[in-house]
């Protein structure tokens, strides 16, 4: 399966590659027990929501080397 900024958090926490990219500016955000709820989610959607706190810029950072991944 391809990994994308627009595969769901499921699929993202199912793939080594994506979770390491993601685990370098979240550190614990794939460890995290109250990511059920929004497994279903696509990861680019989820990165946006300001509960992540994360800068613009490394939101499209993020976004850019996931969907880097499978291209």
């Amino acid at each position: 399966m391809a990994i994308s900024s627009k595969s769901k958090l499921r699929e993202i926490l199912q793939d080594e590659r994506a979770v390491a990219i993601i685990d370098e500016y979240v550190p614990g955000f794939v460890d995290n027990p109250e990511l059920g709820p929004v497994a279903g989610m696509k990861m680019k959607t989820l990165l946006k929501f300001p509960q992540v706190g994360l800068p613009k810029e490394t939101v499209n950072e993020i976004i850019a080397r996931l969907d880097a991944l499978d291209a």
